[in-house]
């Protein structure tokens, strides 16, 4: 199989974070289409494991489902950001976590249809607690759990944003090696 030709691009909004497109592209059997697309710089998500085999989770507000997840830390890469500089800045502003040890996790692509956000995952180990800094428009629960019970909470539908369950998944797998 071969890619489709892109033709152009059109921007239809740019927004603080993310620009919407429309991409005319040519099929190899010749036919174009269009297809809408969101750009986004990306992101990454920290899961911050303790000695005694907790986890840190922080609870906010989410728009696009109207409700409060828990979720591991994450947030947006900054312009020219490397994931990795994003994942210790996010943990020490959202948490007041520092860590000595980090771990890639690779990568969660959560809506390649649609949408070009990639976020980094990380495992942080050999933690130190601080005060959090988070951003004015955050408004933040941090509770810690057992690595166990949130592999549970995913499971069983309690936990059910995507990046964070794949995050607690690798990194109890990561653990196991």
């Amino acid at each position: 199989m071969r890619k489709p030709t892109p033709i152009e691009t059109l921007e239809r909004h740019r927004g603080r974070v993310v620009q919407l497109l429309t991409a005319r592209l040519q099929a190899t059997n010749g036919q174009i289409y269009e297809h809408d697309l969101v750009r986004h710089p990306g992101a990454a998500a920290v899961v911050a494991l303790d000695a005694a085999g907790r986890v840190c989770l922080v609870r906010q507000y989410r728009l696009g489902v109207d409700d409060f997840l828990w979720e591991v830390p994450a947030g947006k890469l900054d312009r020219s950001e490397p994931p990795d500089a994003c994942a210790v800045r996010e943990l020490r502003e959202e948490t007041g976590i520092t860590a000595a040890r980090w771990t890639p996790l690779g990568r969660y692509v959560p809506a390649p249809a649609i949408l070009t956000e990639v976020i980094h995952l990380y495992l942080a180990q050999d933690l130190e607690i601080g005060e959090s800094a988070p951003e004015a428009d955050e408004e933040l629960e941090l509770r810690w759990i057992d690595l166990d019970e949130a592999i549970e909470q995913v499971a069983n539908g309690s936990i059910d944003d995507g990046k964070t369950a794949l995050a607690l998944l690798r990194a109890r797998h990561r653990r196991r090696m």
